[in-house]
């Protein structure tokens, strides 16, 4: 069918009544962001194409509602969305509400489902490889529930992984009898040799599926996915990788990592709506990865994965469209200079440790830091947010103790300045 929702005027209609609403919050006290948040919204309308190589860090910052004086850096647990993306998704949510059966079906369903093929090229891989889910935990599951494991089958992985990547495999070690096997990583490693060799070595015939993460989400550290890959292969086990803090910050070729499977929430470093992930599923491991989910097709909207968040997976189109267009490279570069200008400076404080891994193949865009014993990194973090409007991770897990900074093309080299000097100062 047809509408007339795209004509000049109701987009006028549209982005009028979305501005009115972001004003009647403003009015009755339930705006906790201040003026900056209708300045970025008065943004929101600009066109991706004004978004080129000679934008500044600071303009691309005005795309975003943050506070101009909140220094944001817990990007690795959730990324704030740019205007462009807020003003796509919600329009296409206004547009869907004045015909939802008709549009949902029909017009809405058409763009949501250009994303697969946006995240292909984003990504490496086709088209047909490539799933929208909510976040990585589902993509986990879905890897998971498709690979039918059987009692006896073991399931190789780290004592470094997120919870919502190993749930699945701990499902039916409890249901089915499935085992666990944990390569304990060192923090931090010494090389990549190193690393490919504590998999190798926790290998066995029966190992069914290794599973790991690209990056650690304590403490940043990338692991050497393609070398790793070989020796899975060689072993005739399958290779899951759990992709949540690598694309959007750094840049991701799986044809080369070689993986079986990979998932990844788009709402971290991707800068999509909440509740949006990807999942893709090598062709040639298709037979052997087979879930539920993809039973009727990868498309957006098939009868197994019923009706869909329609809106968010258009702004999830939008974040790869701005990701592009700023420029995947440009923005490693920048994830990586500041990631460098705070692994430095945290190595200067007199007390606490670094605990990843230096400049290089094995770093990423997150750095976590370790605390004293007497310094709970917990109650830091809420000093941080109270005390000097800074938002960072405390990570607890594996007697870690630490803190976990992860900055993005939003920030800038006087936040991370703001942030070190807060540090030295609490720590004092």
């Amino acid at each position: 069918m047809t509408s007339n929702v795209q004509s000049p005027v109701a987009n006028a209609i549209i982005r009028r009544n979305f501005l009115a609403a972001a004003g009647a919050f403003t009015a009755v006290g339930l705006d906790p962001l201040g003026p900056e948040a209708a300045a970025a919204l008065e943004l929101s309308d600009s066109k991706l194409e004004d978004l080129h190589e000679q934008t500044t860090w600071e303009q691309l910052r005005r795309q975003f509602l943050l506070p101009g004086d909140l220094v944001y850096m817990n990007n690795g647990s959730l990324g704030p969305s740019p205007s462009y993306v807020l003003q796509q998704t919600h329009q296409a949510w206004l547009e869907l509400e004045q015909d939802p059966v008709g549009l949902a079906f029909g017009p809405l369903l058409s763009r949501a489902e250009k994303v697969r093929g946006k995240a292909a090229d984003f990504l490496g891989c086709s088209r047909e490889e490539i799933s929208v889910t909510r976040n990585t935990t589902e993509a986990m599951n879905t890897i998971a529930q498709g690979i039918q494991l059987q009692k006896g089958d073991r399931v190789l992985t780290t004592d470094h992984e997120h919870p919502g990547g190993v749930v699945c495999w701990e499902y039916y070690a409890k249901r089915r009898g499935v085992i666990i096997d944990r390569v304990s990583l060192p923090v931090p490693p010494q090389s990549a040799e190193q690393l490919v060799g504590l998999i190798e070595e926790k290998l066995r015939t029966d190992t069914a599926v290794v599973s790991i993460s690209e990056v650690t989400s304590t403490t940043g550290l990338r692991m050497p996915i393609a070398r790793i890959a070989e020796v899975v292969r060689a072993n005739g086990s399958l290779l899951v990788v759990d992709g949540a803090q690598t694309p959007g910050a750094m840049q991701v070729d799986l044809q080369q990592l070689d993986c079986d499977a990979y998932a990844t929430s788009a709402h971290k470093w991707m800068l999509a709506p909440k509740g949006s992930g990807l999942l893709y599923i090598r062709q040639a491991a298709r037979q052997r990865i087979d879930p539920l989910l993809l039973q009727h097709g990868s498309q957006v909207y098939t009868a197994s994965t019923g009706t869909r968040d329609i809106p968010g997976i258009i702004g999830l189109s939008a974040a790869i469209d701005f990701l592009t267009r700023v420029g995947k490279e440009r923005i490693e570069r920048r994830a990586r200079q500041l990631r460098q200008l705070l692994y430095n400076g945290l190595q200067k404080l007199p007390q606490g440790k670094v605990v990843s891994p230096p400049d290089g193949p094995l770093s990423s865009a997150l750095v976590s830091f370790s605390l004293p014993s007497g310094i709970p990194c917990s109650s830091l973090a809420g000093t941080l947010r109270s005390r000097h409007q800074i938002i960072v991770k405390p990570v607890a897990a594996n007697g870690l103790n630490a803190l976990r900074l992860s900055a993005h093309l939003y920030n800038s080299e006087e936040e991370t300045e703001k942030l070190l000097a807060a540090l030295k100062q609490e720590l004092a």
